[in-house]
Protein backbone atom coordinates (compact mmCIF):
# COMPACT_ATOMS: atom_id res chain seq x y z
CA UNK A 1 0.00 0.00 0.00
CA UNK A 2 1.47 3.28 -0.80
CA UNK A 3 -0.17 6.57 0.62
CA UNK A 4 1.08 9.31 -1.09
CA UNK A 5 0.99 13.85 -1.30
CA UNK A 6 -2.25 13.49 1.57
CA UNK A 7 -1.35 17.05 2.59
CA UNK A 8 -4.68 16.63 5.31
CA UNK A 9 -3.97 13.55 6.62
CA UNK A 10 -3.10 14.13 10.42
CA UNK A 11 -3.48 10.04 11.97
CA UNK A 12 -3.58 6.85 10.65
CA UNK A 13 -5.18 4.40 12.79
CA UNK A 14 -4.12 0.69 13.43
CA UNK A 15 -7.92 -0.57 12.84
CA UNK A 16 -7.81 1.10 9.16
CA UNK A 17 -4.74 -1.42 7.73
CA UNK A 18 -5.90 -4.43 6.97
CA UNK A 19 -4.50 -7.16 8.74
CA UNK A 20 -2.92 -8.96 5.83
CA UNK A 21 -1.02 -5.60 4.64
CA UNK A 22 2.35 -7.06 4.51
CA UNK A 23 4.33 -3.53 2.68
CA UNK A 24 3.52 0.15 4.00
CA UNK A 25 4.77 3.43 2.40
CA UNK A 26 4.03 6.75 3.28
CA UNK A 27 5.23 9.67 1.58
CA UNK A 28 4.80 13.76 1.48
CA UNK A 29 2.65 13.93 3.57
CA UNK A 30 3.14 17.36 5.57
CA UNK A 31 0.33 17.34 8.16
CA UNK A 32 0.68 13.66 9.07
CA UNK A 33 1.49 13.62 13.45
CA UNK A 34 1.13 10.11 13.91
CA UNK A 35 1.30 6.60 12.83
CA UNK A 36 -0.28 3.44 14.02
CA UNK A 37 -1.66 5.74 16.85
CA UNK A 38 -2.76 3.21 19.80
CA UNK A 39 -5.95 5.73 20.92
CA UNK A 40 -8.60 4.34 18.63
CA UNK A 41 -11.81 5.79 19.04
CA UNK A 42 -15.30 5.09 18.99
CA UNK A 43 -15.73 6.49 15.55
CA UNK A 44 -13.07 3.65 13.90
CA UNK A 45 -14.05 0.75 16.52
CA UNK A 46 -17.33 -0.68 13.84
CA UNK A 47 -14.49 -0.46 11.38
CA UNK A 48 -11.55 -1.54 12.42
CA UNK A 49 -9.68 -5.22 12.32
CA UNK A 50 -7.94 -7.56 14.59
CA UNK A 51 -4.59 -5.71 14.91
CA UNK A 52 -3.20 -8.68 16.85
CA UNK A 53 -3.01 -10.54 13.39
CA UNK A 54 -0.89 -8.17 11.42
CA UNK A 55 1.13 -9.11 9.02
CA UNK A 56 3.11 -6.00 7.94
CA UNK A 57 7.16 -6.56 7.09
CA UNK A 58 7.88 -3.42 5.66
CA UNK A 59 7.41 0.35 6.86
CA UNK A 60 9.09 3.47 4.56
CA UNK A 61 8.23 6.64 5.68
CA UNK A 62 9.45 9.89 3.56
CA UNK A 63 8.78 13.50 3.88
CA UNK A 64 6.71 13.39 6.68
CA UNK A 65 7.62 16.74 8.21
CA UNK A 66 4.92 17.06 11.12
CA UNK A 67 5.61 13.38 12.35
CA UNK A 68 7.59 13.81 15.70
CA UNK A 69 7.80 10.50 16.98
CA UNK A 70 7.09 7.14 15.77
CA UNK A 71 5.84 4.94 18.93
CA UNK A 72 5.34 1.27 16.69
CA UNK A 73 2.92 -0.84 18.63
CA UNK A 74 3.93 -4.07 19.92
CA UNK A 75 1.62 -5.80 17.80
CA UNK A 76 3.90 -5.12 15.00
CA UNK A 77 6.96 -5.83 16.93
CA UNK A 78 6.64 -9.56 16.07
CA UNK A 79 6.83 -9.14 12.06
CA UNK A 80 7.81 -5.66 11.03
CA UNK A 81 11.66 -6.53 9.47
CA UNK A 82 12.86 -3.38 7.68
CA UNK A 83 11.79 -0.17 8.47
CA UNK A 84 12.81 3.11 6.25
CA UNK A 85 12.95 6.54 7.62
CA UNK A 86 13.94 9.81 5.26
CA UNK A 87 13.60 13.19 5.07
CA UNK A 88 11.02 13.36 8.58
CA UNK A 89 12.79 16.53 9.56
CA UNK A 90 10.67 17.24 13.14
CA UNK A 91 11.17 13.48 14.09
CA UNK A 92 13.19 13.39 17.56
CA UNK A 93 12.21 9.69 18.64
CA UNK A 94 12.19 6.48 16.87
CA UNK A 95 11.25 3.24 18.41
CA UNK A 96 12.62 -0.42 16.99
CA UNK A 97 10.67 -3.29 17.05
CA UNK A 98 11.96 -6.57 18.09
CA UNK A 99 11.82 -8.22 14.97
CA UNK A 100 13.83 -5.44 12.84
CA UNK A 101 16.37 -6.88 10.51
CA UNK A 102 16.94 -3.64 8.68
CA UNK A 103 16.91 -0.18 9.66
CA UNK A 104 17.63 3.12 7.51
CA UNK A 105 17.21 6.48 8.70
CA UNK A 106 18.35 9.49 6.45
CA UNK A 107 18.01 13.25 7.07
CA UNK A 108 16.42 13.34 9.99
CA UNK A 109 17.74 16.09 11.85
CA UNK A 110 16.28 16.14 15.16
CA UNK A 111 16.19 12.68 16.20
CA UNK A 112 18.34 12.58 19.25
CA UNK A 113 16.45 9.01 20.47
CA UNK A 114 16.11 5.86 19.69
CA UNK A 115 14.24 3.33 21.54
CA UNK A 116 14.82 0.99 23.83
CA UNK A 117 18.23 2.95 24.32
CA UNK A 118 19.94 -0.07 26.11
CA UNK A 119 20.17 -2.27 23.20
CA UNK A 120 19.31 -2.91 19.05
CA UNK A 121 16.68 -5.35 18.12
CA UNK A 122 18.98 -8.89 18.23
CA UNK A 123 17.68 -9.98 14.83
CA UNK A 124 18.63 -6.89 13.33
CA UNK A 125 21.35 -7.48 10.03
CA UNK A 126 21.98 -3.83 8.49
CA UNK A 127 21.94 -0.39 10.54
CA UNK A 128 22.29 2.92 8.11
CA UNK A 129 21.94 5.85 9.62
CA UNK A 130 22.72 8.86 8.17
CA UNK A 131 22.46 12.34 7.77
CA UNK A 132 21.12 12.76 12.11
CA UNK A 133 23.07 15.89 13.28
CA UNK A 134 21.67 15.74 16.50
CA UNK A 135 21.96 12.06 17.19
CA UNK A 136 24.88 11.52 20.13
CA UNK A 137 24.28 7.38 20.65
CA UNK A 138 22.76 4.84 18.75
CA UNK A 139 22.58 2.49 21.67
CA UNK A 140 24.75 1.56 24.88
CA UNK A 141 25.80 -1.58 23.65
CA UNK A 142 25.71 -4.19 20.94
CA UNK A 143 23.74 -7.00 22.83
CA UNK A 144 23.74 -10.38 21.11
CA UNK A 145 23.77 -9.03 17.88
CA UNK A 146 24.92 -11.94 15.73
CA UNK A 147 23.07 -11.18 12.75
CA UNK A 148 24.53 -7.34 12.22
CA UNK A 149 26.58 -7.58 9.06
CA UNK A 150 26.50 -4.37 8.01
CA UNK A 151 27.04 -0.48 9.79
CA UNK A 152 27.05 3.05 8.01
CA UNK A 153 26.93 5.80 10.08
CA UNK A 154 27.71 9.24 8.17
CA UNK A 155 27.12 12.97 8.75
CA UNK A 156 26.18 12.45 12.22
CA UNK A 157 27.88 15.61 13.63
CA UNK A 158 27.28 15.05 17.12
CA UNK A 159 27.70 11.47 17.56
CA UNK A 160 30.11 11.03 20.14
CA UNK A 161 30.79 7.17 20.36
CA UNK A 162 29.99 4.06 18.48
CA UNK A 163 28.45 1.29 20.92
CA UNK A 164 30.18 -0.98 22.97
CA UNK A 165 31.40 -4.67 22.20
CA UNK A 166 31.36 -3.88 18.68
CA UNK A 167 34.31 -6.53 18.26
CA UNK A 168 32.05 -9.32 19.33
CA UNK A 169 29.56 -8.62 16.25
CA UNK A 170 31.08 -12.02 14.88
CA UNK A 171 29.18 -11.43 11.10
CA UNK A 172 30.01 -8.05 10.79
CA UNK A 173 31.76 -7.85 7.15
CA UNK A 174 31.31 -3.63 6.53
CA UNK A 175 31.79 -0.85 8.80
CA UNK A 176 31.96 2.68 7.33
CA UNK A 177 31.94 5.64 9.25
CA UNK A 178 31.98 9.32 7.46
CA UNK A 179 31.65 12.65 8.24
CA UNK A 180 31.05 12.48 12.51
CA UNK A 181 33.10 15.43 13.34
CA UNK A 182 33.22 14.36 17.20
CA UNK A 183 33.27 10.99 17.26
CA UNK A 184 36.82 10.82 19.17
CA UNK A 185 37.33 6.90 19.67
CA UNK A 186 36.52 3.22 18.79
CA UNK A 187 34.96 1.11 21.64
CA UNK A 188 37.95 -1.14 23.67
CA UNK A 189 38.23 -4.38 21.78
CA UNK A 190 37.90 -2.59 18.00
CA UNK A 191 36.71 -4.36 15.46
CA UNK A 192 35.85 -8.55 15.40
CA UNK A 193 37.70 -10.88 13.47
CA UNK A 194 35.34 -11.18 10.45
CA UNK A 195 35.28 -7.67 9.14
CA UNK A 196 35.92 -7.42 5.74
CA UNK A 197 35.77 -3.80 4.85
CA UNK A 198 36.54 -0.89 6.52
CA UNK A 199 36.05 2.58 5.79
CA UNK A 200 36.76 5.61 7.90
CA UNK A 201 36.37 9.62 6.78
CA UNK A 202 36.12 13.10 7.94
CA UNK A 203 36.30 12.66 11.58
CA UNK A 204 38.84 15.18 12.58
CA UNK A 205 38.16 14.20 16.25
CA UNK A 206 39.33 10.53 15.57
CA UNK A 207 43.11 10.53 16.58
CA UNK A 208 43.41 6.46 16.52
CA UNK A 209 42.30 3.73 13.82
CA UNK A 210 40.46 0.68 15.68
CA UNK A 211 42.47 -1.30 18.31
CA UNK A 212 44.05 -4.47 16.47
CA UNK A 213 43.53 -3.50 13.21
CA UNK A 214 46.34 -4.71 12.34
CA UNK A 215 45.30 -8.32 13.31
CA UNK A 216 42.40 -8.58 10.65
CA UNK A 217 43.60 -11.23 8.56
CA UNK A 218 40.53 -11.18 6.51
CA UNK A 219 40.36 -7.57 5.76
CA UNK A 220 39.89 -7.07 2.17
CA UNK A 221 39.14 -3.57 1.58
CA UNK A 222 40.85 -0.11 4.04
CA UNK A 223 39.54 3.22 3.34
CA UNK A 224 41.23 6.25 5.22
CA UNK A 225 40.62 10.01 4.60
CA UNK A 226 41.10 11.96 7.64
CA UNK A 227 44.42 14.42 8.38
CA UNK A 228 44.51 13.37 12.39
CA UNK A 229 44.60 9.28 11.33
CA UNK A 230 47.76 9.44 9.27
CA UNK A 231 50.97 8.65 11.95
CA UNK A 232 48.71 5.81 13.13
CA UNK A 233 48.37 4.59 9.19
CA UNK A 234 52.27 4.42 8.35
CA UNK A 235 52.63 2.38 11.87
CA UNK A 236 50.14 0.14 10.64
CA UNK A 237 52.19 -2.71 9.16
CA UNK A 238 49.84 -3.39 6.81
CA UNK A 239 52.07 -6.45 5.47
CA UNK A 240 50.07 -8.20 8.36
CA UNK A 241 47.02 -7.51 6.57
CA UNK A 242 47.27 -10.63 4.60
CA UNK A 243 43.85 -10.79 2.52
CA UNK A 244 43.84 -7.26 1.95
CA UNK A 245 43.28 -6.32 -1.84
CA UNK A 246 42.18 -2.80 -1.62
CA UNK A 247 43.36 0.30 -0.11
CA UNK A 248 42.11 4.18 -0.15
CA UNK A 249 44.44 6.60 1.16
CA UNK A 250 43.15 10.57 1.00
CA UNK A 251 44.52 13.71 2.53
CA UNK A 252 46.19 11.86 5.60
CA UNK A 253 48.51 14.67 6.43
CA UNK A 254 49.05 18.47 5.58
CA UNK A 255 51.33 20.31 3.57
CA UNK A 256 53.15 21.15 7.33
CA UNK A 257 53.68 17.97 8.37
CA UNK A 258 54.08 15.50 5.43
CA UNK A 259 57.85 13.56 5.33
CA UNK A 260 57.75 11.53 2.24
CA UNK A 261 60.15 9.01 4.31
CA UNK A 262 56.71 8.13 5.90
CA UNK A 263 55.60 6.71 3.30
CA UNK A 264 58.40 3.69 3.67
CA UNK A 265 55.67 1.19 4.01
CA UNK A 266 55.44 -2.32 3.52
CA UNK A 267 52.50 -2.98 1.23
CA UNK A 268 50.71 -6.60 1.07
CA UNK A 269 51.98 -8.03 -2.12
CA UNK A 270 47.84 -9.03 -2.48
CA UNK A 271 47.04 -5.99 -3.39
CA UNK A 272 44.97 -5.22 -6.28
CA UNK A 273 43.54 -1.55 -6.10
CA UNK A 274 45.61 1.66 -4.75
CA UNK A 275 43.98 4.88 -4.92
CA UNK A 276 46.19 7.54 -3.35
CA UNK A 277 44.43 11.16 -3.42
CA UNK A 278 44.76 14.63 -2.16
CA UNK A 279 48.57 14.99 -1.02
CA UNK A 280 49.12 18.50 -2.76
CA UNK A 281 52.75 18.36 -1.63
CA UNK A 282 53.69 14.42 -2.47
CA UNK A 283 57.01 15.08 -4.38
CA UNK A 284 58.28 11.51 -4.44
CA UNK A 285 56.57 8.44 -4.24
CA UNK A 286 58.92 5.81 -1.53
CA UNK A 287 56.83 3.14 -1.10
CA UNK A 288 59.96 0.39 -1.47
CA UNK A 289 57.38 -2.55 -1.99
CA UNK A 290 55.22 -1.12 -4.95
CA UNK A 291 57.15 -2.91 -7.74
CA UNK A 292 56.90 -5.76 -6.05
CA UNK A 293 52.83 -5.72 -5.80
CA UNK A 294 52.58 -8.52 -8.62
CA UNK A 295 48.79 -8.79 -8.27
CA UNK A 296 48.13 -5.10 -8.85
CA UNK A 297 46.15 -3.99 -12.07
CA UNK A 298 44.65 -0.71 -10.82
CA UNK A 299 46.68 2.03 -9.61
CA UNK A 300 45.39 5.96 -9.03
CA UNK A 301 47.18 9.61 -8.22
CA UNK A 302 44.53 12.27 -7.86
CA UNK A 303 45.26 15.82 -6.59
CA UNK A 304 49.10 15.22 -6.16
CA UNK A 305 50.06 18.02 -7.98
CA UNK A 306 53.97 17.88 -6.95
CA UNK A 307 54.78 14.47 -7.86
CA UNK A 308 57.15 14.04 -10.09
CA UNK A 309 58.27 10.37 -9.78
CA UNK A 310 57.71 6.64 -8.41
CA UNK A 311 59.44 4.02 -8.37
CA UNK A 312 59.20 1.39 -10.94
CA UNK A 313 55.67 -0.38 -11.76
CA UNK A 314 54.72 -3.81 -11.60
CA UNK A 315 53.68 -5.47 -14.74
CA UNK A 316 50.08 -6.82 -13.53
CA UNK A 317 49.30 -2.91 -13.79
CA UNK A 318 45.80 -2.81 -16.19
CA UNK A 319 44.85 0.32 -15.56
Amino acid sequence: MEIRGCHSLTFIFRGQLPPSLKKLSIEDCEKLQCLLDDNETSTYSSSSVNVNHSHLVELTIYECPSLTCLPLPDQFSATLTSLVICYCSNLTTLWLPAALKCLYIDECPELTTLLPRDQLPETLETLEIRRCGKLESIVERFHNNMALYKIQISGCSNLKSIPDGLCSLSSLRDISIWSCQDLVSFPKGGLPNSILEVSISDCEKLTALPSRIHTLTSLQSLGISSPNLYKPLTNLGFHNLTSLKELYIHELADAESFHEEEMEMTLPHTLTWLWIENFPKLKCLSCKSLENLTSLEYLWFFDCTELTSFPSLPSSLLN
